[in-house]
């Protein structure tokens, strides 16, 4: 049983190719912090939490207490199987997912959710996901970078406890990186865009008395509706940029980030405490 096999028969559309491109896209980031420091493989903190945050609005659905209908939390499992897979294809296993993966394994079998060729490989795909998985000996590819964001695209980013506006300028590309400014503003539920466009914008400081004009060139940031439905478009074809007049203008186009350093940003907007 391979672990691309698992993947393909979850029939879960555009969740499995993401979920397994963004645990890549941080085993790299680890692989290679590891080897600068004379080691091998890719370390957990590195990759588990991060990806186990970005994902946990449909994570939850699993919980007994979730209150969730069974078709979320159907996908639920189908994202821990998933992010399980994705986890143990570079060498990495967290207890938590991989029980939760196994009970979806046999829920989605019991509710007769996927095909027979599912079924019949249950005993290979619990076999392979709780096996040691061999240690990462080289860095592992992603998909070409593409995005299907469009200049004027306003986005509603939803963290822990609160949502951050973020305004896309313009697509590099051809569809390759969003130019993403945010908002200065946080809020309690999904906004109306009318809150937020126009509003001052959001910079950083970088330790310094005035913060900066801070412009996001983000790698990532592929699918919209966002499978992990973090990120949601709230409005399109908006000319009317945030408002950065109190922040001090380096002339600096952008800075390149990837999806979880601008889920690291969009946090800091609001804070600890308030995001």
């Amino acid at each position: 049983m391979r672990h691309q096999q698992i993947l393909d028969k979850l029939a879960a559309g555009a969740v499995a190719p993401t979920a397994r491109d963004e645990v890549r896209i941080l085993a790299q980031k680890s692989f290679f912090s590891a080897r600068h420091q004379g080691l091998e493989g890719v370390r957990y903190a590195d990759v588990v939490p991060a990806v186990k945050g970005r994902w946990r609005f449909l994570l939850d659905a699993t919980r007994e207490d979730s209150g969730a209908s069974e078709s979320e939390r159907m996908n639920g499992y189908k994202v821990a199987i998933a992010l399980a897979t994705a986890l143990h294809e570079v060498g990495l296993v967290d207890p938590e997912l991989t029980e939760s993966a196994t009970a979806g394994i046999h829920a989605l079998n019991d509710a007769v959710w996927l095909s027979d060729a599912f079924l019949h490989r249950t005993d290979d795909m619990i076999a392979l996901l709780r096996s040691p998985p061999p240690p990462l000996t080289r860095k592992p590819s992603t998909r070409e970078t593409l995005t299907f964001t469009r200049g004027g695209d306003v986005l509603a980013i939803r963290l822990r406890r609160c949502w951050v506006v973020g305004h896309v300028h313009l697509v590099d590309g051809p569809n390759r990186h969003p130019h993403l400014e945010l908002y200065e503003r946080t809020f309690a539920e999904l906004p109306d865009p009318s809150e937020a466009v126009g509003t001052r914008a959001w910079g950083h400081s970088h330790g310094r008395s005035q913060a900066h004009v801070t412009r996001l060139i983000v790698a990532g940031l592929r699918h919209l509706p966002d499978p992990a439905e973090q990120f949601h478009l709230i409005a399109s074809g908006v000319t009317v940029s945030p408002d950065n007049a109190h922040l001090h203008d380096e002339g600096i186009v952008g800075t390149h980030v990837d999806l979880f350093e601008l889920l690291e940003m969009a946090r800091s907007v609001g804070g600890e405490t308030e995001c």
